[in-house]
């Protein structure tokens, strides 16, 4: 298919949905890729559907179309002659990723009409919660009608327990048999108590308020004291304190003060010293009461948290521990106890570069520049977030390892030719980037890393930059910059970059990391398009810049996705002072939480970011900064310092709110 029709895909969609007059008669269109998208558009907008043409039946995924026609007929009435279709549709595309949608549309459709003498031969594999629920509501009716075997129920009734004892809210559809359980007297006390401390222990705490409700009295308890814990730590263990003579489950107060700790440390610390003291609490759960208290520290960035790890039992020192109070000694300057926990730090953990670097900040610290020369020289030619940090300490250039890789045009050619890879590609031109993501994995599932590397080169070459940069990365292919760094929707980038005086290096660096340039990206907090703005977000920014407010959909159209996510950028810009570190936080977890993590002194900003509480916002930030200085590489530009892009961060040198 050429390649102008993925122009033309995003063209007719346009022109569909601004004219329901499609159908009654304009002229038919050019190309078979015209003609499938203008079918699928009718079909979401039920409009009457006229013959199809010979070229669209022959057109690579026209079964698409077919099934997405047995989906829609599946909503009206279905009967034997739908299932009948949609059976022979199954059998004949077994396996392939045109059948997985409809598959389970189908079986959903089949539970719901208590088909099942259709449903539970094709449900055997099911992993969705819903489809287990039926399957097992399914097969209890069949016992009942059929008077299973005793060995049939005992299978049933074991799986159905299982089910039932998971912490997690089941779906509706296994209600009836979660009834017959229990008119089994299968649901025993102890099995119900077993199941509310399993989301006790999960710290779901509206599900163990349901699951408690089930428990006897005599039982309930402790769980609705450990419930009370984890809903008002402060109060109940401000309570606990005071009554040592009242008992308590390790459990419960480990939950209850962990979370008092992570959400004010000062009060933990406080109460700390009256749990100790309990008759009742052994060594060991002193230990982890100290660790969590520690972690909360350390989170907070208090000054005793440096204090608070020292004093922990060897048996509560683990993985969290020994990185953060290494972040903890470093936010509170002690480098002499920053450098002897990283050398107490497992050797597979500090031969990260991560901690590669802190160990050589450290002793430069307190041994002097000179010392950490060598240990700074390790790390310096790694294209890496630390790698630029020591590389800048050294004052030696960055060295991004960049070696090509074969771009082998023949064996794009023959892997282009695969039948489930000309689906894909004529999936991604009519943005069905899901649908052939699936295609695209079916047909490399079992491919060599060389030949998913050609594949990465395809892939780019049709502009599907996300799976190019994953098949990449699952070739263990890190070294082909350019491939892993293009630099698509230069219009909407050069107009944002017009518009904000954000550069566009920093544009495309935020695209990567947030949507890895898929355009149609929604997360589960519905953020959307490259930038992942949420609406509202999106529609307040416009507003405050005098550009059209977005819909939800529109933020999919990067012409308006990007102006407006570098608007935002440079609000925060802005906001921080320039700081790009503070305002790449603030992008990811919002003003308020970097509001919180604000340093009242001056604070070097590789330590700021390093105590970020947030592992995904820290890494976030530390990505960022990365693609940055490939983007500038892969345009042959000079690379900018880390140095100079992150100076010491400060509350009071900030311009005011």
């Amino acid at each position: 298919m050429p390649r102008s029709a993925a122009a033309l895909c995003s063209v007719l969609i346009a022109c569909v949905i601004a004219s329901a007059a499609w159908a009654e008669g304009p002229a038919p269109p050019a190309t078979a890729a015209e003609e499938f998208i203008a079918a699928m558009q009718r079909l979401r907008m039920s409009l009457p559907e006229p013959p199809d043409s010979a070229a669209l039946k022959r057109f690579p995924i026209y079964d698409y179309l077919v099934a997405a026609r047995l989906r829609r007929d599946l909503t009206g009435a279905p009967d034997e002659d739908t299932d009948n279709t949609i059976d022979a549709f199954m059998r004949a595309h077994a396996g392939q990723p045109v059948s997985h949608a409809l598959r389970h549309q189908w079986l959903m459709s089949l539970a719901d009409r208590r088909r099942w003498d259709w449903f539970l031969p094709r449900s055997a594999d099911v992993t969705d919660p819903q489809l287990i629920c039926d399957r097992l509501a399914g097969r209890l009716e069949g016992s009942v009608a059929a008077s299973f075997a005793a060995g049939d129920n005992e299978r049933l009734a074991a799986e159905a327990l299982a089910r039932w004892s998971l912490p997690q809210r089941q779906p509706r559809e296994c209600a009836p048999v979660f009834a017959w359980l229990k008119a089994q007297g299968l649901l025993t006390a102890a099995l119900e108590e077993t199941r509310a401390r399993a989301a006790l222990t999960a710290d779901n705490v509206p599900l163990a308020r349901e699951f408690i409700a089930d428990v006897p009295a005599e039982r309930a308890a402790p769980l609705l004291q450990w419930l009370q814990l984890l809903e008002s730590p402060k109060s109940k263990l401000e309570l606990l304190a005071v009554t040592p003579a009242v008992p308590v489950e390790p459990d419960a107060l480990v939950a209850g003060f962990t979370r008092l700790s992570y959400a004010d440390s000062a009060a933990a610390s406080t109460l700390l010293a009256s749990f100790l003291a309990r008759p009742d609490v052994t060594p060991a759960l002193q230990g982890r009461l100290q660790r969590a208290a520690a972690l909360g520290a350390a989170y907070a960035r208090q000054p005793g948290a440096v204090a608070a790890f020292s004093q922990l039992p060897p048996d509560s020192i683990d993985g969290p521990v020994q990185e953060w109070r290494v972040r903890a000694a470093l936010w509170s300057g002690n480098y002499d106890m920053a450098l002897q926990w990283t050398l107490q730090m497992p050797s597979g953990t500090a031969a990260q570069p991560r901690w590669r670097y802190w160990h050589a900040r450290a002793v430069a610290a307190t041994a002097g520049a000179e010392a950490a020369i060598p240990l700074f020289g390790e790390i310096a030619g790694i294209r890496d977030y630390y790698g630029y940090l020591a590389a800048d300490r050294l004052h030696q250039s960055y060295n991004l390892n960049i070696r090509l890789s074969t771009d082998d045009t023949a064996a794009q050619a023959a892997l282009a030719a695969e039948p489930g890879l000309i689906r894909a590609h004529a999936l991604i031109d009519c943005n069905m980037e899901d649908d052939a993501g699936a295609e695209w994995s079916a047909v490399l599932a079992t491919a060599k890393p060389a030949e998913k590397v050609q594949a990465a080169h395809l892939a780019s070459r049709w502009g599907w930059y996300s799976q190019s940069i994953m098949t990449l990365a699952q070739a263990d292919e890190w070294d082909d910059v350019p491939l892993r760094y293009p630099r698509p929707y230069a219009a909407a980038v050069a107009d944002a970059n017009k518009l904000t005086r954000v550069p566009s290096d920093w544009i495309l660096a935020v695209i990567r990391q947030e949507s890895l340039f898929r355009k149609d990206a929604v997360s589960r907090a519905d953020a959307r398009g490259l930038m992942q703005l949420e609406p509202p977000t999106a529609a307040a920014v416009a507003k405050r810049w005098h550009l059209p407010v977005p819909n939800r959909d529109s933020l999919f159209d990067p012409a308006v996705a990007v102006p407006l996510g570098a608007a935002y950028m440079r609000e925060l810009l802005d906001r921080y002072g320039d700081q790009l570190d503070l305002s790449l936080a603030a992008y990811n977890a919002g003003p308020v939480s970097v509001a919180r993590w604000l340093p009242a002194e001056s604070v070097d900003a590789d330590i700021w970011i390093e105590n970020i509480p947030y592992g995904e916002t820290r890494n976030y930030v530390q990505h960022v900064l990365e693609h940055i200085v490939a983007f500038a590489a892969v345009r042959d530009a000079e690379p900018p310092r880390l140095s100079s892009l992150l100076q010491p961060i400060s509350a009071a040198g900030l311009p005011p709110p």
